[in-house]
């Protein structure tokens, strides 16, 4: 009997800020971080079928209402600082940070069957893989957001600088979301690329 279970989407967190100081310089210098962390909650069973309820009961609930074995969180912050030169305002420095969360199972081997080990272990390899896709969907984002901080023009007013910044990254946030959806649409949570919980063929 195989059982499945899918992974979850990324959820979407902006954190917008900006500074203004007034300094007095050509380009703009951006930097990009990326920080990944982990949150576990703990199952454990005798036999596939319990792994799965304790999956269904202790998984990760998105705002679909389905509960999910996993699901990455990404957060995009940025913040940058102005210059103005010659009446004209520009970006002067700007930083761009994505937080990512990993919700992962994790599996009781104290209290697990031996023959489950190796069956889990797969899994979680291949739900690792979709999980960090997602990651790299969120990093891709960023640091596009990031290069546009670099190649913006100057404007009239702080205002009119800030309304484009606003504009530019709310369409690229908008489409993130989109793509995070179609990634799992594609490989069906995860199942494509082998996040399914199932026994190893005879």
């Amino acid at each position: 009997m195989m059982h499945r279970l899918i992974a979850g989407a990324g959820i979407a967190l902006l954190f917008l800020a900006s500074s203004s100081p007034l300094f007095a310089s050509d380009t703009a210098s951006c930097e990009l971080k990326v920080r990944e962390g982990y949150r576990f909650y703990d199952i454990s069973g005798k036999t596939l079928d319990d792994l799965v309820e304790q999956i269904r009961v202790n998984g990760t609930r998105w705002n679909d209402g389905k509960v999910y074995s996993a699901m990455t969180n990404w957060d995009i912050h940025f913040k940058y600082d102005v210059t103005c030169q010659n009446g004209r305002y520009s970006v002067k420095s700007a930083a761009t940070r994505v937080d990512i969360l990993y919700n992962m199972p994790r599996l009781s081997q104290a209290t697990c069957a031996p023959e489950l080990a190796g069956v889990w272990s797969n899994y979680l390899v291949h739900l690792q893989r979709h999980e960090f896709g997602h990651k790299d969907l969120a990093v891709k984002a960023a640091s596009e957001v990031n290069e546009m901080f670099g190649t913006l023009p100057s404007f009239a007013s702080e205002e009119e600088l800030a309304a484009e910044i606003g504009k530019r990254t709310a369409e690229k946030f908008r489409m993130l979301k989109e793509v995070q959806i179609e990634y799992d649409h594609d490989t069906r949570h995860g199942e494509t690329q082998g996040a399914v919980l199932a026994a190893a063929p005879q």
